[in-house]
């Protein structure tokens, strides 16, 4: 069984029905649930745990959708550290989606409304974490993002 990282994102539009996401998320983990093994890292439990009201229902919430959580190895922290440090030497405004950089807070090309927060380092130990499995599979609605600087990821996402 490969090993599939789950992005915080598509768990908060599950657990909030979010229009447009929610439903697609949960069916698409259901049915990559079925011959993959779905991960979180421990910061994405953190992120989590801001959602939910608290650890009894997230642990609720990881256990019905079968996700585990996973350990991050030493050499995750240093891949995520060096991409971490080429994306402030070029912070711009980019896209989330699409991951175009952008002069205003529009997507120029899809249309999409951009969040003044853009990422933070947690962003970035996910995606190291994604790159070192053997799969280098994440799910996530930040594919712009993902496929700027962890190019190598193979980037799910839904919409």
């Amino acid at each position: 069984m490969n090993s599939i990282i789950i992005d915080t994102n598509p768990l908060v539009y599950i657990y909030t029905a979010t229009p447009g996401f929610g439903k697609e998320y949960a069916e698409l983990l259901g049915e990559l649930a079925r011959k993959n093994i779905l991960l979180i890292p421990k910061v994405v439990y953190g992120e989590l745990s801001l959602i939910f009201r608290d650890d009894r229902e997230l642990n609720a919430f990881l256990l019905d959708t079968g996700i585990v959580i996973g350990e991050m190895k030493p050499e995750v922290y240093i891949t995520a550290a060096g991409r971490w440090e080429k994306y402030n030497k070029r912070r711009t405004l980019m896209c989330q989606k699409c991951g175009k950089k952008l002069e205003r807070l529009i997507c120029r090309k899809c249309k999409s409304e951009i969040k003044i927060r853009q990422h933070i380092l947690t962003d970035f130990l996910i995606g190291a974490y994604a790159l070192h499995l053997d799969g280098k599979t994440i799910v996530t609605n930040d594919k712009g993002y993902y496929s700027s600087y962890f190019p190598e990821l193979n980037i799910t996402t839904v919409g």
